[in-house]
């Protein structure tokens, strides 16, 4: 067998999760990821009534040493959830200036992790965005980001 037909190793997120891992019906691949979106996704994204929602299922290079989902894996999926608002500009390059969160609950292998966000205030180079992550009914992790319209275009 080539090294190209090798199946990855598990918990490779280039890759599609393992079988039953996979994310709920309705959510996609997000198509606007960056190289360190990739690298701890894949994280998929729903078009809802309410909004986009996102949602990544937790698997093994998530963990923490304790054996729940690392927070840095939480503040990572936030920041990208809440730099997907409304009024986002994907043509302009914007950058994270602040962000707070706070941890509220655990999230363990095997969940599926949800993020929204909304958009709270616009000026002409700040964007104000607020977001929650929930497994089911619970509320894991809430935050507060502040992003800046950097005066170049992408690309």
């Amino acid at each position: 067998m080539a090294a190209e037909d090798t199946p990855p190793p598990a918990g490779d997120l280039a890759s599609a999760p393992p079988d039953g891992f996979g994310p709920p019906e309705g959510f996609v691949p997000m198509t606007r990821t960056s190289p360190y979106g990739r690298l701890v996704g894949p994280v998929y994204e729903k078009t809802t009534p309410a909004g986009k929602v996102f949602g990544f299922r937790v698997i093994d290079k998530h963990v923490n040493l304790g054996g729940v989902t690392h927070g840095g894996m939480l503040a990572t999926f936030a920041d990208i959830v809440l730099g997907q608002f409304e009024a986002r500009d994907f043509n302009k390059v914007t950058v994270t200036v602040r962000m707070v969160t706070d941890f509220l609950a655990p999230a363990r292998p095997g969940d599926w992790v949800e993020g929204t966000a909304k958009l709270t205030r616009e000026t002409r180079s700040f964007f104000f965005v607020d977001g929650v992550l929930t497994c089911r009914t619970r509320n894991l992790l809430t935050a507060s980001a502040i992003f800046k319209l950097v005066n170049r275009r992408r690309g």
